[in-house]
């Protein structure tokens, strides 16, 4: 959606720049500026509680007298939307509204900010209380809606209630607008009103679009939090809605009062606010427009007569396929004439039939090409056009194509509306607005279609989603996905009126039984000779794609995909990059051959060096001619003959023959929020130039055995470098899984990097160590430095940074594979230089604990134990807790809760470690406030406040546990 500062690229149909609406500005920038003392603060005893009947204060002038007594019925309003719904994703923001019932505490604000979806809000007054606020109506159409709270909840102010006069909206009125501007609280800027008969302003594309009214028209310049403010007249009536504008021409749009009026009415008198609809989007033509499309100039000389201030007539615009204007014979550029025998010029009486014939039939008269014609329509509830269902699973929102949406892109009112694809359609790109036509070769049509054909699809087994986008309907896309319900629960929201808020309820599914027979597969062969004995290993390489239910540990690209090599075919092991499986917790599926799709688990993921080994299940292969790849012992050498076989672009196999040229160990700079690098790792570069090509291949020996795989190493979330790893570091692990055992890991928890001998010396090198390294390893000439030590770790406090490593159990650190040594000691010996002295130090391992078992879910936020990344960065751990995530929408995000904080109290109790937290954050009641004690990643500490509120946002754990399929198993929710 447009920000409320910055112009939309788009243009109108008119030439000029789209409209942006006054929407709220960013929370996380303004919710200090909302708090902030008001810019006009006036004493208690001179506010007027009763605007309309203005006291004369003494040598005030009018519209100061005005403004003031206007303050204590506007409200600044803080909201989260916790879900994507329709055009809307999940946001935190602040805007405007103002109390037009003081009585019942209703407040009137913008449709864009009430949302047409789950809404969750609160009211800062004047006097800064704050009250909770619930969605009461939003129209379904217009762009406004109403909030309501409990006027007994504020206690020291009186309410002013400011009165809608939409009568008194008229050109070359001096107005002011109240609200909180770029979120300054209470902000007033001075227009005037130039147009009271625009066509409605045009947002821009997938974002909320009015129509069917005329809109206001002022120049003045207002910004982001402005939206839902009122347009006051001098004797303080709103006579407009603030809602949109064009910042850089200081153009305003504000919605009149006349529906909002009718609304507001039938609320307080309890009865229900229906809308009529005959799925049709008229446009206010001046009759120079008119007479072109065929108006005789009779029919303009009567209309004119009994009309005398009107300049134009509506014009049919859109009809929806399929809907009642449509299927009565309307058509697009048809001038309304009449609608029951009463001339219709005006979007109110149009909408005043429309709203009064529900379910009945209108007689419509339209001029078609000079010629008049007459349709019986019926008119429709659009109440019931308005989806107040949605769906949620595997990270996706899904729900019945909006009539918001429908009109905009002009399609049939049919169909299901994917507002976010998260896994479900990976890869897609939901901007543009995805429809699902058919899953599992089933067509779709609506959410209960979409729930019962999901509801019986086993987990893991391939499934076609058939979609197109709303903006290019004519192009079908085929996507082959495979679903779990371990991490994707489905889920029903239903907005419930009484309470405003949107119920959950747990579908159950009733998969049908999985097909797991065997399939024969062949995998491509390679048949270029120059490949050599390498050839064969063409037929070990198969397809990997990894999912993410959780994006933690720095981790935000919720899936990957690459090339894997099979390096035990009777066991299902595969090798691949741990650019590829990112975390523990994911989904990992294998393609053999382009022809079979089966899910794997993840068996080990090495703490240092590049690669994880996940297995699949032998049996779900028959007939094959899958081959496991040989890995070779030996360390490269410069100038050894390599063989690279892979796959070209197009997806053929081929072969690059070159040379070794070159072995390095490999950094990766660290990154602000931490996420897994490979550390102490030696990778192998050759001679071609054609290998930086490739992201994946096997490169063999004359012999046909693996001497290193060339894979992706993750620097940022957005760059990769390619590098060979060499096979050695992979064959300890895959040798205990061979053994049917599980790796056992210890390590010294370090990270080094090579140090030239000139810079030891400087350390404090003595000339006879130089010159017993240089005779041991002629060709290379470095130590290695200390670069980071794991906090938490047993080395942590032995060794220090900047240590210079000489040697390891007696024998010189020559080589970063010298350091492997660590992996298979419980502790070890090094002579290391310090402070220009040589130490011998015994530095006990530190056994490796597999990573992450436990995740704490509290406020929309994650939180978890320090992770390896973070512990190797952070030279404190002021807790045990560490906010590894938050969802936009929720309330951590609201209240500024970011992932990167350590947590160390809830509500003044310690939270050492995560069960401390859970008990803590258990404790805390629903929509309550609870003070977090944080430390930054930098170390500064401070207290936010958070409010809960677990309809959305329930507490819930999920913990490592190897007896579940996932090996993972959820906590229930509070």
């Amino acid at each position: 959606m447009p920000t409320d500062h910055a112009s939309n690229g788009a243009c109108s149909s008119s030439g000029m720049p789209s409209a942006i609406k006054r929407r709220r500005t960013s929370s996380r920038e303004t919710l200090e500026k909302t708090n902030a003392v008001a810019d006009m603060q006036i004493d208690d005893a001179e506010t007027v509680p009763v605007i309309g009947k203005v006291t004369a204060i003494q040598d005030v002038p009018k519209w100061q007298e005005t403004t003031e007594a206007s303050f204590g019925g506007i409200v600044a309003i803080r909201f989260t939307q916790p879900i994507a719904f329709d055009t809307d994703a999940p946001l935190c923001s602040l805007a405007t509204g103002f109390i037009v019932d003081a009585q019942r505490g209703i407040i009137l604000t913008n449709r864009h900010v009430v949302g047409t979806g789950p809404f969750v809000g609160e009211a800062v007054m004047h006097d800064h209380e704050v009250v909770e606020v619930q969605a009461l109506y939003r129209d379904p159409i217009h762009d406004f809606g109403f909030l309501k709270f409990d006027p007994s909840h504020i206690k020291y102010m009186e309410l002013v209630e400011i009165p809608l006069a939409p009568e008194q909206a008229r050109v070359g009125i001096d107005v002011r607008i109240i609200g909180n501007d770029a979120g300054e609280k209470l902000s007033i800027l001075a227009g005037s009103i130039s147009r009271i008969d625009r066509n409605v302003p045009e947002y821009g594309h997938m974002t909320y679009n009015d129509l069917n009214t005329f809109y206001l028209q002022s120049a003045a310049a207002l910004s982001g939090g402005s939206s839902g403010s009122p347009v006051i007249d001098i004797e303080g009536r709103a006579v407009a809605l603030q809602a949109g504008g064009r910042s850089h021409e200081a153009t305003n749009f504000f919605f009149p009062l006349d529906r909002v009026q009718r609304a507001l009415k039938l609320i307080q008198e309890g009865k229900p606010v229906l809308r009529g609809s005959i799925q049709t989007r008229f446009k206010y033509v001046p009759f120079e427009v008119a007479q072109k499309l065929g108006l005789p100039e009779e029919t303009e000389a009567m209309v004119r007569q009994s009309r005398p201030h009107g300049i134009g007539m509506l014009m049919v615009a859109t009809l929806l396929p399929g809907g009642p204007g449509y299927l009565a014979g309307l058509e697009e550029s048809d001038v309304l004439l009449r609608i029951n025998g009463d001339i219709v010029t005006h979007f109110v009486s149009l909408e005043d039939i429309l709203d009064s014939h529900i379910g009945r039939t209108i007689d419509v008269t339209v001029v078609r090409g000079g010629e008049t014609v007459e349709v019986s329509v019926v008119v429709q509830d659009m109440c019931k056009l308005t989806p107040s269902r949605l769906v949620t699973f595997g990270g996706c929102v899904v729900h019945d194509l909006s009539y918001q949406l429908a009109y905009t892109c002009a399609l049939p009112l049919r169909g299901v509306f994917m507002t976010t694809s998260g896994d479900f359609l990976p890869g897609m790109d939901d901007s543009q607005g995805i429809i699902i036509d058919r899953i599992d070769e089933q067509a779709v049509s609506n959410i209960d279609e979409f729930v019962e054909v999901l509801r019986k699809i086993p987990d893991h087994e391939p499934t076609t989603i058939v979609s197109y986008t709303i903006t290019d309907i004519h192009t079908k896309e085929s996507n082959m996905v495979s679903l779990t319900h371990q991490w994707n629960q489905i889920s029903m929201y239903t907005h419930n009126n009484s309470t405003g808020l949107w119920d959950r309820t747990k579908i159950k599914r009733c998969p049908r039984p999985a097909d797991v027979s065997p399939v024969n597969v062949r995998l491509p062969v390679l048949t270029d000779p120059r490949a050599g004995k390498a050839a064969g290993l063409m037929q070990s390489i198969v397809s990997v794609f990894c999912t993410l239910p959780l994006c933690i540990e720095g981790i935000n690209k919720p899936r990957a995909a690459d090339f894997g090599v099979v390096v035990d075919v009777a066991r299902g092991l595969v090798v691949v990059s741990r650019r590829t499986i990112l975390l523990s917790i994911c989904d990992i599926y294998i393609t053999i051959g382009n022809s079979l799709c089966i899910p794997a688990t993840l068996r080990f993921m090495h703490p240092e060096h590049n690669f994880a080994i996940i297995q699949y299940d032998p049996k779900r292969i028959g007939d094959s001619n899958i081959c496991a790849a040989t890995l070779s012992t030996k360390r490269p050498q410069q100038g050894d003959p390599a063989y690279m076989v892979t796959f070209n672009r197009t997806s053929n196999t081929m072969c690059v023959n070159t040379v070794v040229s070159d072995m390095w160990d490999i950094i990766i700079t660290p990154q602000f929020l931490p996420h897994w690098r490979c550390t102490n790792t030696e990778t192998v570069h050759y001679e071609s130039k054609l290998l930086s090509d490739f992201r994946f291949g096997l490169v063999g020996d004359v012999d046909g055995c693996v001497q290193c795989i060339w894979m992706p190493f993750m620097k940022t979330h957005k760059s990769d470098m390619t590098a060979g790893l060499p096979t050695r570091y992979i064959l300890p692990a895959l040798e205990a899984l061979c053994r049917d055992e599980e790796p056992q890991l210890r390590s010294l928890c370090i990270e080094v990097e090579p140090l030239s001998l000139i810079a030891a010396r400087a350390g404090g090198l003595s000339d006879q160590r130089l010159e017993e390294i240089q005779h041991a390893n002629p060709d290379r000439n470095m130590l290695f430095i200390i670069q980071r030590i794991e906090l938490l770790s047993k080395a942590h406090g032995v060794l220090q940074d900047l240590d210079i490593i000489v040697s390891i159990n007696g024998k010189l650190m020559l080589h970063i594979d010298d350091l492997n040594v660590q992996y298979t000691h419980g502790a070890l010996d090094l002579v290391i230089l310090r402070n220009r002295c040589e130490m011998q130090l015994r530095v006990e391992t530190t056994a490796y604990d597999g990573g992450v078992n436990k995740l704490v879910f509290w406020s929309g936020a994650i939180f978890q134990a320090p992770y390896m990344a973070l512990r190797q960065q952070s030279s404190n751990a002021p807790s045990g807790v560490y906010c590894t995530d938050v969802a936009s929408g929720s309330p951590a995000d609201q209240y500024e809760l970011m992932a990167s904080y350590w947590i160390t109290h809830i509500n003044g109790v310690a939270t050492p470690d995560l069960a401390s937290f859970e008990q803590a954050v258990r404790s805390c009641p629903d929509r309550t406030y609870a003070r977090v004690r944080i430390v930054s990643f930098d170390l500064e500490p401070a207290v936010l406040t958070v409010k809960t509120c677990y309809h959305y946002w329930p507490t819930s754990t999920l913990t490592k546990d190897s007896s579940t399929e996932s090996g993972w198993r959820s906590s229930d929710e509070n």
